[in-house]
């Protein structure tokens, strides 16, 4: 035992110790010269035996580090097997026994950690070395050689070895060689090679060589050829392949095995060879004799790797080129630059092995080389599509027109059109309009579509017109080939709400061009009536659309016409239209669906729309299901609910529903309601950019009303210049919040000037952008800023409106009246003796500032008119809707997400009637509204209350205090500050007291009702009425008498002036 120690301890013990073995291994291959420098001498020995052998060695090449790194920890630190605790026997019984390891790939040798010792190092199974070829499905070989015969051994071969699967390769060699008939086994041979093609395994290969060398002459057909040249690429052997190669040519005239030999040649570098038998091919295939179909590229195709070896080839082939003169061998470099294109072209090709980066350097070679051509564009063109690598096809196609070589084909101009138009990139469709004109000296009628209708898309009237006109001469007759290229023009002016340009070219269709208006010209003029707010109108068009024979309303029809329904929050019509298009088998969309979401949040029920959201998950509908998500966002996000906006994100990721432009605005605008605009801005530079969205205008102006709501003036002029310097055009919302921040910043700045110099410049700016005024800046339907007016004035009625609302505020009532009078002029004749209610609000503010009641009674009058008639519900025009039929409830006189709209305007009007003492008309004002359906919010109960108070109505105002007020009333907070618990309110809470629904109430309205409680009880000892009034205030009202009494003084200014004298 010790000697054995001893000797283990000396370099090559293990291999002294062990007898040599005495089986003579015969075989007539020749030994390449490569033989010797992969660690070929060990062939004989087992893979495990190879390995102890390989562990106990002291040598360390890179290989055997790798596998030393990972080897067991039996082995001990110093890598030293104790090969001495083994049997001489054992040792002899592992070296001699081959089979360990070799039969199925990640067998027991995986389990122990020694996958990489099972295998020999100078075949493809070593580690850092993968097969040259992919499987190769030995039916389709078996159809190579198109015998009848051969399928018939085929069948025979599984009938006789009694296999059931297509994988037990051992099994069928056993099978095999149980067999004692050597006739029986001749049969089998060729289907058994055919079985054993698609082995990874190095003793399958072997045995393929062994069963073709027994193959008669006359029974080698190229599918065997291809077979044993394969099977001696596995064994590294490239010599004997090559000779087979060699041999099928002379003795077959066929190629067999071509295809192997050059993906094994390509994989290992060897370019010369390679060329070689590409040429040769060729050369076969040229002759005139010769009728082949045939793919020598078929394994390389499937090779993953073939980007980075087309790569490195081509670099081999232009150092071969430079070191060539090309006086003497110019056919050869040819031929070389044809081969390696082929190969690179075929890399480009490749999906499998597509790389961004690699990707541009093989077309980049394709160009240096001039086989860059229009065919090839189209074949990338569409395979980048398909793999939405679009921005690198864009890249690609500008790099290539820069060069203005590449006449690209119509197909391929007309997919990168589509992918500019999807992108919204304007310079994009230039560019490619530009190649049309270039290469074919006009774009063809698709592309002429493709960009009118992106053009219209973005509310650019003037250039559809452009295009439309362009399009109309393209041919002689000036004719239109159908409507379609009509309604891209219809789009434009209804985006624009400009109703009666639609109307005019609706009425041409037939008219001028003499065609037909087609279902989606029906549904553009339905939604320009939309816009400008006509329900009639659209539902006119509706129900000649329900009586047309030919034409019926489909998806988008409903959509449309519920947004419109939904645009005056009824949320009664826009759950009929639902209803009735279920009835007419109309599939529904996800747009019908925004439509519901949308109907129900805006009434306040998010709960409601949220489960509409979750339904919408389980039905299968055309389109995204992304904005109605979004509207239920937008709802939490206006109440202030962080809460509920981060959970239904993580909804929407869970349930698989995107994020678009649109829920990162939302998401944004929950951040500006909690005043917290730097997190907004976050989200629009860190978060968005990663994501692939693009910043928009809208998106700018969510951060700009943020940090305006917050006083931080100079940052809103911060994002001015940003949006400026990455060319992103003002809209009318960021024009609006620039204005706004114009007038914050002079009137700081100018806090000592006179009235005239603070607000001349705001005055300047509102004029230049009157003058600019331009109907796309508002086409866009994501609007901050905007009031619910018809979008054929939305753009004049939201900057008249805020100007005149400055000039109010600085006694500017002369130039106030300038402006309403050409704002008032520059309506639609129909509109200008009804100015929006938005219009009116503002201009009873200014004429309030100036005293002059009589128009603030006027203003009134024209509001409580036109809010009647917004507000109320959509009465039965015809029978065909069930929306028309008597609801099972009674339908209210105003709809709910309308009866705030004079909200605004009577706590003004309260306030002209205070100032007049005119506390009777006040209460029957705020009687007849209670009548007509509409509501009061906080600050209106609050500011009548205290007006009744000033006016001694105590009774009407301590009973209206403790119906309306009290019941959300949390109490005092210097009371609240003095008990154990914690004295703070929720976030919830302070949340929901920003709504204009959340009744309770204020300082300033309980201060007023405390002095007409202690004046009554100064009067209560000498007045019976007083005191009998007082009782009953206490009886009645004891929720505000206990917040009077309770009440600390704190002698504020406020409690000073209200309750000056007690």
């Amino acid at each position: 035992m010790l000697e054995r120690t001893a000797g283990c301890l000396e370099s090559g013990s293990l291999r002294r110790l062990l007898p040599a073995s005495k089986k003579v291994m015969k075989s007539r291959r020749t030994l390449h010269s490569s033989f010797w420098s992969h660690g070929a001498s060990d062939l004989e020995m087992s893979p495990l035996w190879t390995a102890l052998v390989q562990v106990a060695a002291p040598a360390e090449p890179q290989g055997e580090r790798d596998v030393q790194q990972q080897r067991p920890a039996a082995m001990g630190p110093t890598g030293m097997l104790l090969d001495f605790l083994y049997p001489a026997g054992t040792l002899n019984f592992l070296r001699q026994y081959s089979g360990w390891g070799v039969d199925r790939a990640g067998g027991r040798l995986a389990r122990n950690g020694l996958e990489k010792l099972g295998h020999r190092q100078y075949t493809s199974s070593a580690q850092g070395t993968s097969s040259n070829t992919t499987g190769f499905p030995w039916e389709a070989a078996m159809a190579e050689d198109n015998a009848e015969a051969e399928s018939g051994r085929v069948a025979l071969f599984y009938e006789k070895l009694g296999l059931t699967k297509d994988y037990d390769f051992e099994e069928a060699w056993r099978r095999y060689s149980l067999l004692a008939d050597d006739e029986q086994q001749g049969l089998l041979r060729k289907p058994l090679m055919l079985y054993l093609s698609t082995s990874e395994r190095l003793v399958d290969a072997e045995r393929t060589i062994q069963l073709f060398e027994a193959l008669e002459q006359q029974r080698r057909t190229p599918a065997a050829y291809r077979h044993a040249i394969r099977a001696h690429l596995k064994m590294r052997n490239l010599a004997d392949a090559m000779t087979l190669h060699s041999v099928a040519f002379e003795k077959l005239k066929f190629p067999a095995g071509s295809e192997e030999l050059l993906a094994y040649l390509v994989k290992n570098s060897s370019w010369s060879r390679a060329f070689s038998v590409w040429k040769d091919f060729n050369i076969f295939r040229a002759q005139p004799s010769v009728q082949l179909s045939y793919n020598i590229f078929e394994i390389l195709d499937k090779d993953p790797t073939i980007g980075s070896q087309a790569i490195e080839l081509a670099g081999y082939v232009n150092r071969r080129i430079e070191n060539i003169s090309p006086d003497t061998v110019s056919d050869e470099s040819a031929d070389l630059i044809k081969f390696a294109s082929g190969i690179v072209r075929r890399a480009l090709r490749s999906t499998q092995a597509f790389n961004p980066a690699r990707f541009t350097s093989l077309l980049t070679i394709l160009h240096d080389w001039k086989f860059a051509t229009p065919a090839l564009y189209d074949q990338v063109t569409s395979m980048l599509i398909g793999l939405q690598e679009t921005k690198l096809a864009i890249k690609c196609y500008r790099r290539a027109r820069f060069s203005k070589e590449i006449l690209f084909s119509r197909k391929t101009l007309h997919m990168l059109l589509k992918i500019c138009c999807d992108s919204h990139s304007i310079l994009g469709m230039q560019q490619i309009l530009d190649d049309f004109f270039r290469i074919y000296s006009r774009p063809t009628r698709t592309a002429y579509r493709m960009c009118m209708n992106e053009f219209a898309a973005q509310g650019d009237a003037q250039t559809v017109h452009a295009l439309f006109d362009q399009l109309r001469e393209r041919d002689q007759g000036n004719e239109l080939q159908n409507v379609s290229e009509l309604t891209p023009v219809l789009h434009v002016h209804a985006k624009r709400g400009e109703i009666k340009e639609v109307i005019t070219l609706f009425n041409q269709i037939r008219d001028v061009y003499g065609l037909q208006p087609d279902l989606r010209c029906w549904n553009i003029l339905i939604n320009a009536y939309g816009k400008v707010h006509d329900v009639d109108g659209a539902y006119a068009c509706f129900e000649q659309l329900l009586s047309d024979e030919n034409l019926q309303p489909d998806d988008y029809t409903f959509g449309t016409l519920m947004g419109i329904c939904t645009a005056r929050a009824d949320v009664d019509r826009v759950v009929g239209l639902y209803l009735f298009a279920q009835e007419r088998n109309v599939k529904t969309s996800a747009a019908m669906l925004d439509c519901l979401v949308l109907s129900h949040a805006q009434a306040g029920d998010l709960q409601k729309a949220e489960t509409i959201c979750e339904d919408g998950l389980k039905m299968e509908l055309k389109g995204s299901r992304t904005r109605m998500w979004n509207h239920v966002i937008v709802g939490h996000a206006l109440n202030r609910d962080l809460v509920s906006v981060n959970r239904l994100l993580q909804r929407m990721s869970e349930a698989g529903v995107d994020y678009d432009k649109y829920t990162y605005s939302a998401l944004m605008q929950s951040l500006a309601m909690v005043k917290q605009p730097d997190r907004a801005y976050a989200v629009m530079t860190d978060v968005m950019p990663p994501a692939g969205i693009q910043a928009t205008s809208f998106h700018y102006a969510i951060v700009m009303g943020g940090y305006l709501a917050n006083g931080e003036v100079s940052k809103v002029f911060k994002l001015q210049r940003r949006m400026e310097k990455r060319n992103i055009k003002l809209s009318a919302s960021t024009k609006l919040l620039v204005l706004k921040a114009t007038v914050a910043e002079d009137e700081k700045l100018l806090e000592n000037g006179t009235n005239e110099e603070k607000f001349s410049r705001a005055l300047e700016m509102f004029q230049e952008i009157i003058a600019s005024a331009d109907p796309q800046d508002i086409s866009d339907p994501a609007r901050k800023g905007v009031s619910r007016v018809p979008l054929d004035i939305a753009y004049s009625t939201t900057f008249n409106r805020y100007i005149i609302y400055v000039l109010g505020q600085y006694a500017e009532f002369s130039t106030v009246d300038n402006i309403y009078e050409a704002y008032r002029k520059s309506l639609p004749a129909s509109q200008q003796d009804k100015a929006p209610l938005d219009m009116m609000w503002t201009l009873m503010g200014a004429k309030l500032e100036q005293g002059d009641h009589e128009t603030v009674q006027k203003c009134w009058e024209i509001s409580l008119t036109q809010a009647k008639e917004l507000g109320k519900p959509a009465e039965s025009a015809s029978g065909h809707s069930p929306e028309d039929r008597p609801m099972q409830n009674e339908p209210q006189k105003i709809i709910p997400a309308r009866q705030l709209d004079l909200a605004r305007h009577l706590g003004l009007y309260m306030r002209s009637l205070h100032t007049q003492r005119k506390t009777d008309e006040m209460i029957a004002t705020v009687d007849g509204l209670l009548n007509d359906g509409f509501a009061l919010d906080s600050h209106n109960w609050n500011t009548y209350i205290e007006f009744l108070a000033i006016r001694h109505k105590y009774q009407l105002g301590f009973r209206l205090c403790e119906t309306y007020l009290m019941d959300q009333w949390t109490g005092w907070a210097r009371i609240r500050w003095t008990l154990p618990e914690r004295n703070r309110l929720s976030t919830e809470l302070r949340a929901t007291r920003q709504l204009p629904m959340h009744f309770r109430p204020k300082y300033i309205t309980l201060l007023h009702l405390a002095r007409g409680y202690l004046e009554l009880q100064s009067m209560a000892a000498e007045s019976p009425y007083s005191e009998s009034l007082l009782n009953n205030l206490e009886r009645e009202c004891p929720r505000v008498v206990r917040a009077i009494t309770t009440m600390q003084r704190v002698d504020d200014h406020l409690e000073r002036t209200i309750l000056r004298g007690y």
